[in-house]
Formats: C-alpha cells, sequence, structure tokens
C-alpha cells in the first residue's frame, strides 16, 4: 500500500492491476486503517478518471455476495449526498415500477446524510429487507421485487465504510455504492449529486456490461433524481451507446416547483407520505416526481417507448388502485425467516454494527 500511496500523492492514474491490488488487500485485511484511512483522503484530492473509477467498480464488485436472477432486473438506486432533505423518491418510484409490471432488485441503506435512508423509509412501511442472496431470490419470486441491505452483500463495503464514517469527508466512494448492487441489474436509474461525476458512473456502467441506464442529476438546485424542481440532466446507455440530454417536468405537463415542494422528514413522516401518495390522497408535486422517476424505470424496462409514455403508465397505476394494492400485499407479505427481518433498521444503529452501515451514500 505504500508504493500505491506515493504514487497517488504524486497525483498518477492508478493501473487497472493496482486498483485490483489495491480492493483484494483492503477487504482481506491485510491494510491497516491508517493506511486505508490515508487512501480514501488522497485518492480523493488526486481524482479519478473514467477509467480508474470503471476500476475501482470492478474491483469491489469481485467481493459482492451475489444474487443471480433469471429476469430481467431495474434498479433505482442514488448517491445521496444533495442535501435536498426530499422524501424518498427512489424507493417509492420502485414500488410503483413494480407494480406497473418491473422486475426490481432494490439496493438499500440506512441514512447517515440524510433524515431517511431507503432502509429506515421500508421499515417504516413495515416492508421487509433482505439479508442473503437465498431470501432475496425468495422475495422476488413472491413479488416480484426484493429489497436488499446493501452491507450485508460486498466485503471491501464492509472493511471500507468504518474508515470513511471516521475521516467524515466525502470521497469517490460514495459515488461507487449503487454500482455494487449484488444482482448486477441489467438496467439502472441511477441518481447522482455531482453532475460531474455523472459521465465517469455511465461509463463504468458500460464498462460493466450494463444494457440500459439513465444517470441523472437535477441541476438546481442540486438533486440526485430526475427533479421536478428544475432541468435534469441525462447521460442515457443504450444500444452500448452513451447519449447526454436535458430533459424538465414541462416536459411532463409538470410545473417546476420549489424544493421545499417535495421534502420530508424522518422515516415516519416519509412513509405516511409515500401511503397517502399510492392512496391517492396526495397530489402535485410528491406525485409527480415520483412518477417521473417510476416512469423511467418503465422505460428502462422496455415498457414504453420514452420516459413521458413511462410516467402515463405509472399515473395510471397510481389511480387504478394497482400501487396502493401492490404497497399493501408488500406490506403484509409473510415472515418465516429471520433472516428476513423488519428490525433491520434498529440492529444497524447498535454500537457494535455502526461501522457496518455500507455505502453511507446510498438512500432512496
Amino acid at each position: 500500500m505504500k508504493n500505491h500511496l506515493k504514487k497517488i500523492l504524486a497525483k498518477e492514474e492508478l493501473s487497472f492491476f493496482e486498483i485490483q491490488e489495491i480492493v483484494q488487500n483492503i477487504a482481506n485485511g491485510e491494510v491497516s486503517d491508517a493506511q486505508i484511512g490515508a487512501f480514501l483522503v488522497s485518492v480523493t484530492q488526486k481524482g479519478v478518471s473514467k477509467e480508474e473509477f470503471f476500476g475501482f467498480a470492478s474491483a469491489m464488485r469481485n467481493f459482492s455476495n451475489r444474487i443471480f436472477i433469471d429476469k430481467y432486473l431495474v434498479d433505482s438506486c442514488g448517491t445521496g449526498a444533495d442535501s435536498s432533505k426530499s422524501i424518498n423518491v427512489s424507493t417509492a418510484s420502485a414500488i410503483l415500477a413494480n407494480a406497473c409490471g418491473v422486475n426490481v432488485l432494490k439496493q438499500t441503506n440506512s441514512a447517515i446524510t440524510s433524515d431517511c435512508g431507503s432502509t429506515d423509509f421500508l421499515g417504516a412501511l413495515n416492508i421487509d429487507i433482505v439479508k442473503t442472496p437465498q431470501n432475496a431470490k425468495a422475495q422476488f419470486n413472491e413479488d416480484g421485487i426484493s429489497f436488499v441491505h446493501s452491507p450485508y452483500f460486498n466485503e471491501f463495503a464492509r472493511v471500507n465504510n468504518p474508515i470513511r464514517q471516521q475521516i467524515g469527508i466525502k470521497t469517490i466512494f460514495n459515488y461507487l455504492g449503487p454500482l455494487i448492487n449484488p444482482a448486477f441489474p441489467d438496467a439502472q436509474l441511477l441518481g447522482v449529486s455531482s453532475n460531474e461525476m455523472c459521465d465517469k458512473i455511465v461509463y463504468a456502467l458500460q464498462k460493466l456490461g450494463a444494457d440500459r441506464a439513465l444517470v441523472v442529476n437535477g441541476i438546481n438546485p442540486n438533486l440526485d433524481e430526475i427533479s421536478i424542481c428544475s432541468k435534469t440532466d441525462v447521460w442515457e446507455l443504450k444500444n452500448d451507446e452513451i447519449s447526454n440530454y436535458q430533459i424538465s417536468p414541462e416536459d411532463f405537463g409538470f410545473e417546476t416547483v420549489d424544493i421545499k415542494e417535495v421534502q420530508g422528514g424522518n422515516s415516519v413522516l416519509n412513509a405516511k407520505i409515500i401511503q397517502d401518495i399510492f392512496k391517492g390522497e396526495i397530489k402535485g408535486a410528491k406525485l409527480n416526481i415520483i412518477l417521473m422517476n417510476a416512469g423511467a424505470m418503465v422505460y428502462l424496462a422496455g415498457f414504453a417507448p420514452t420516459i413521458f409514455q413511462g410516467t402515463i403508465i405509472a399515473k395510471e397505476a397510481i389511480e387504478s388502485g394497482l400501487a396502493y394494492k401492490k404497497l399493501l400485499k408488500l406490506q403484509n407479505a409473510p415472515h418465516p425467516n429471520p433472516n428476513l427481518s423488519k428490525k433491520v433498521t434498529k440492529s444497524f444503529f447498535s454500537a457494535e454494527s455502526q461501522g457496518a452501515r455500507e455505502q453511507a451514500e446510498v438512500r432512496g
């Protein structure tokens, strides 16, 4: 590690082999905490190229506890750290898209930088989070959707994350979390809180073999979703080609609103808001931002020719009651296995497991 640190401090680019070696040594416990901390700070200060970012994503995937599901899977996940205090758009969108027929493998995590992470939100909704690949498959086979709590599914992240928490600064690993979904989904809607990281992320997804992707950043105010508050920069991966364009709320027939219109609070409040949206009792901006993002997932799954058409399908699922029916089914699912536990959120706030809260910025 000392030689790698010297190269990083000299602002020299790391080779693919060097990155693989660094990640492997950290995951295998062959590097001291001090060296890991020095690495995190120095590589962030240096910055990473597209190839380096891909290298880290590829290397981290090697330490995934894989989930194998023979279906076309879509994930919606954000990097977090956008300071928006928004409701849990990605997770609500995943449930709504699933109600429209999209196969979803949703990666989740507990909150660190926000008031309510996706795991916290699902716990408040009384929806199960899984801990093992076997239970992920069982949940998916039952519901067409599975919620996998990130810390259980990647060894490098498990070792790396406690050091990140102690350092307390944003690093490149904030942006790598959504790329290590253990199912390696075919398509991803990936919200990013840093506009300059978007091209690196979509490039990494292309190199990792993703079939389709929408990497999005709401530009003003900064939002790691397709935004109802401003234009959204989009990097789309389709047919192994990357295109870049912008979309706006007006493209969907919606008004641009202030960020306050889509803000929530803690897990209990956010769960109440989403339930009321799915019941059809809340309209306006909070509904519309979920429709836009769910519509993007419907589009990625190939069920609609455009994001706009996907949004129409999502709206119909809300208005017909299909979305609320799906939510109720998830809330009332049987829980025969202790590894399929609603208590995961509480356990991850205990002192003994605090360091295992992986991918701090992955929220829904």
